[in-house]
């Protein structure tokens, strides 16, 4: 058996260059696998998916029945949902990723009023206005513009 003695103090400075060659390469297969999450997301196909989900509920928001546009608002929140989970943004819910969403692009911000009126939709048995629908179906609209879905 081969034995190498190091000069004192040599094992600290050997520990702390394989201790960067390490987070070298897990920083390294982070980024590879962040990549490959994020093209997913910019597939044509789950574009077109996704563009025709949001025509779908677009042809829903034209309706004057106040049943159809909740349920275009509950649609819209689940379409971003998708799509936050397509770009790899984690939490276990649509709000967690919400969270770390905004910290990317600010903008979303105004989205949690519209995710907001959603849950009041499925949570609550109370009926929202023609006004409240339209406008977090604008808000949702938005945010799929800076997602860069639409």
């Amino acid at each position: 058996m081969i034995e190498i003695v190091l000069p004192q103090g040599s094992q600290v400075v050997v520990s702390g260059i394989v201790l960067l060659i390490m987070l070298t390469f897990i920083g390294t297969v982070w980024f590879v696998v962040r990549g490959w999450f994020r093209r997913s997301m910019h597939d044509s196909r789950d574009r077109k998916k996704m563009r025709a989900e949001w025509g779908t509920i677009a042809s829903m928001r034209g309706s004057n029945d106040s049943h159809q546009l909740q349920m275009a608002v509950v649609r819209a929140d689940r379409l971003l949902d998708q799509l936050l989970k397509s770009m790899a943004m984690p939490g276990s819910t649509l709000g967690e990723r919400l969270k770390v969403a905004q910290k990317r692009y600010p903008e979303l911000k105004d989205v949690w009023w519209a995710h907001k009126v959603r849950n009041t939709i499925v949570h609550e048995s109370s009926n929202q206005g023609a006004r409240t629908l339209n406008g977090a179906l604008n808000e949702f609209e938005k945010a799929f513009k800076k997602l860069g879905i639409l």
